[in-house]
């Protein structure tokens, strides 16, 4: 497996990278003439997306029922290093993180926000969980991301991190009992859950009241004008009334936290 990243790494990764090398509009009656909409998604990264197995992921599922509600059918252009999405030059990229000053220098319009996303802190299953950020000890055994900012956080207090590349193999490691904490994902948790009911973890809201790890993410639209922007988020809109959007993330195990518009 050659890139899993975190949810948030992900999100923050394509997101900040929907460089266009055609600063032309794509104007929603293009896409309609074409017949499909484009998603750049990654292939081995359930529960975002996967190319291959009988589920494909949130990103594939909610991008299909997006096409489908602007009257298109769906393509997925498959990606493994950010750099590959102005290559493919997909119209859409999902999980894209709310930054209005990213998005004015990357040139991409960005829908209504549909989902909120961060980083919790859990702990391996028969682990009393602990209140709070401030409980955590340097006897405990914690796992991060390498190079996240938890692991800053972390070691400004002399609490040592384990880094970890890949979200899916922190969490496993929690599951295994080679680790006390971890600092992933709630989606993360909700997908290992889903597959490990007997033994599950976890998680608390530790950092709730640090902006730094909670973020909100929308549909990056690439070279959009007004009225593709205009009919995403309608569609979206429509998707949450209907609780389409609820049951795509209700089947990975991720509970779905609308943002305010």
């Amino acid at each position: 497996m050659i890139w899993r990243l975190a949810a948030a790494a992900l999100a923050a990764l394509l997101g900040l990278c929907l460089y266009a090398t055609d600063l032309a509009a794509r104007p929603l009656d293009q896409i309609r003439e074409r017949g499909r909409l484009l998603l750049c998604a990654n292939p081995n990264a359930l529960p975002w997306s996967a190319r291959n197995g009988e589920r494909h992921g949130i990103q594939v599922e909610l991008a299909d029922a997006l096409a489908r509600q602007l009257g298109v059918g769906l393509e997925v252009g498959w990606v493994v290093l950010s750099y590959h999405v102005a290559r493919v030059d997909c119209d859409l990229v999902l999980d894209s993180i709310v930054d209005p000053e990213v998005q004015r220098e990357r040139r991409v319009k960005l829908s209504r926000p549909y989902q909120r996303g961060g980083v919790v802190l859990a702990f391996r299953p028969g682990l009393p969980p602990l209140a709070g950020e401030a409980e955590l000890t340097p006897a405990l055994r914690i796992g991060a991301m390498v190079g996240s900012y938890v692991r800053l956080r972390l070691g400004q207090r002399r609490i040592g991190t384990i880094p970890y590349t890949f979200e899916d193999e922190l969490i496993e490691a929690l599951g295994r009992g080679e680790l006390d904490v971890a600092a992933v994902s709630p989606a993360s948790v909700g997908f290992y859950n889903l597959g490990h009911p007997e033994a599950p973890v976890t998680a608390v809201a530790a950092f709730a009241g640090v902006p730094e790890l909670n973020w909100t993410v929308a549909a990056g639209l690439r070279k959009a004008d007004a009225a593709l922007v205009e009919s995403v988020d309608r569609a979206l809109d429509r998707l949450i009334a209907d609780g389409t959007l609820q049951r795509i993330y209700a089947a990975y195990g991720v509970a779905l936290t609308v943002p305010e518009r």
